[in-house]
């Protein structure tokens, strides 16, 4: 199979590169090789490739810069996205293109389902369901997979920010009044590879199984760091509200998603986030160890 790649140097693709399976023929592009703004430069690199399948990662995702931001924000991720729709149509290629929890505007208690009422309250947000919207008027064919609260063990995100802190003995404020679900990056990317033969379009979620505040989350972390010795003791993490840490871009108060739609046609099951990110730092570890 011939997979392509965009946004290749995010946290998602690296481990869509590290996991493709031994059959794959893999090309993957950063925005220096395929700038999905410009039409005409992905086109020409999806005839010279020709792939089978196109995984969609590529996205401005500076949440609270995109406040400033709007009409970029909504060039990448809603133009960008549609030219790469046009370019897969172009060439005959499945189309895999993700998105965020954070079309929601967390007004749930309950986890949202793929056909959930959208209602974005931040421009980051809005731009990728604008995105979403545009891909599927291109190609209807193709699947669109919402995630949130990713992250992995390298690159930045919460659980690299949060072991660096915790490393620096810097006391945490850290928000306890948003949840959503940690959803390892890992494992998202095992999804991925797994919709080769399935025949799936539409909207669909993703995202590993409970729920979590900032605040659990970090909390998590650092229990995990210190019994893999990654940690020695950890400073002092605090609760703090939304109201108490003020950020440019509005934040969903509840974001978590519903995968059971795309498990059922994986045939697999997500773990848990506590599971996960227990997984995913044991296997990192030495990765993750502190510079001697």
């Amino acid at each position: 199979m011939r997979a392509l790649i965009t946004g290749a140097d995010g946290q998602l693709a690296r481990e869509l590169i590290s996991t493709a399976p031994p059959e794959t023929t893999l090309q993957a592009v950063n925005r220096a090789e395929c700038d999905i703004t410009e039409l005409p430069v992905v086109e020409d690199v999806f005839k010279a490739f020709r792939p089978e399948i196109v995984i969609n990662t590529a996205a401005y995702t500076a949440v609270d810069l995109a406040e400033g931001n709007k009409a970029l924000a909504f060039r990448i991720n809603a133009v960008g996205a549609a030219n790469v729709a046009k370019a897969a149509k172009l060439v005959g290629s499945r189309l895999i293109h993700i998105s965020t929890d954070y079309v929601f505007d967390g007004g749930r208690s309950t986890p949202y389902p793929p056909d959930a009422p959208t209602n974005p309250i931040n421009v980051y947000g809005a731009s990728k369901l604008e995105g979403e919207k545009l891909a599927l008027g291109v190609m209807p064919s193709a699947a669109v997979i919402r995630a949130g609260w990713l992250y992995s063990t390298t690159g930045k995100n919460f659980l690299v920010t949060i072991l660096s802190a915790l490393r620096r003995a810097t006391p945490l404020s850290v928000v306890r009044d948003q949840e959503g679900c940690p959803t390892s990056a890992h494992e998202f990317a095992a999804a991925i590879w797994k919709t080769q033969g399935v025949a799936i379009q539409g909207v669909y979620h993703w995202s590993n199984l409970g729920s979590a505040s900032w605040y659990d989350f970090a909390r998590e972390i650092a229990v995990t760091a210190q019994r893999l010795g990654l940690l020695g003791e950890a400073p002092e993490i605090r609760a703090v509200t939304t109201s108490q840490y003020p950020r440019p871009a509005a934040r969903p108060a509840y974001s978590v998603l519903d995968s059971t739609k795309l498990a059922r046609a994986l045939e697999i099951s997500p773990s848990s986030w506590q599971q996960a990110l227990s997984s995913d730092m044991t296997r990192a570890r030495e990765a993750l160890l502190p510079a001697s």
